[in-house]
Order: C-alpha cells, then sequence, then structure tokens
C-alpha cells in the first residue's frame, strides 16, 4: 500500500498541504477513462478554489477516520 504525505504529517497541514492532500486522494482514486476525460475536458484546478471550500473538503475526507 502507498504512504500519502497526508499520513506522514505530523502538524497541522497548510492550505497548500490540504490542496496537495486532495489532489493526490483524487488521482489515486482515478481510472483510466476519468484521466483521458479530464485530459480532453479540463478542470478548475484545487488552486482556484476558495480556502474555506479546500478546508471543508479536506476536513470532510481526512477527519472522517
Amino acid at each position: 500500500m502507498r504512504t500519502t504525505k497526508e499520513q506522514q504529517r505530523d502538524e497541522e497541514p497548510s492550505i497548500d498541504d490540504m490542496r496537495y492532500d486532495i489532489a493526490e486522494r483524487e488521482a489515486m482514486n482515478m481510472n483510466v477513462s476519468e484521466i483521458i476525460d479530464l485530459l480532453l475536458d479540463g478542470c478548475i484546478g484545487l488552486n482556484e478554489m476558495p480556502s474555506i471550500e479546500i478546508k471543508d473538503e479536506w476536513n470532510q475526507i481526512f477527519n472522517s477516520k
């Protein structure tokens, strides 16, 4: 099993850390057809999302353990 940066972190994550964690989780769960769709159609990057939305998303994903 792959170890993520989120699993290795001892301190509170910064917003940039949270963005990376979300992107890493999504990338690990994507299949080839989703990657092809992304390459064809693009997306709005996590760097474009407001910090509060990043915090909310991160908490939903990683604080539900």
